[in-house]
């Protein structure tokens, strides 16, 4: 996991399977932050697994930081596989490119 801060807000880069243990984690570290920053953006370009607790942290973090301002980018198909059955298509953005935050809207089928 690498957290970079800059003006944009957080970078989140993750990798490997994201379980309870690293996802509580990921929650520790970005808690004290999230109020100072204006987005966050999670690359899971990496990952290979994520667990309920996961997607309770990407809710947790979209909630603290306002509509619009929480991307999840570069997720492999199984991975936005499991955000889209769980009715969380709507905080993925284009993931040909990962780190460009652009959210689809409904219309384009997200």
């Amino acid at each position: 996991m690498r957290i970079d801060e800059s003006a944009a807000g957080l970078s989140c880069v993750l990798e490997g399977h994201l379980d309870t243990v690293q996802s509580q984690q990921l929650e520790g570290a970005l808690k004290p932050r999230l109020a100072a920053v204006a987005a966050v953006t999670f690359d899971l370009q990496a990952v290979t697994y994520v667990c309920s607790a996961f997607l309770r942290v990407c809710l947790s973090v979209a909630k603290a930081t306002g509509a619009g301002h929480f991307r999840l980018v570069g997720l492999t198909p199984p991975i936005k596989r499991v955000f889209m059955m769980a009715g969380l298509g709507g905080l993925l953005a284009d993931d040909r490119q990962p780190g460009t935050g652009a959210v689809p809207s409904e219309e384009q089928g997200s």
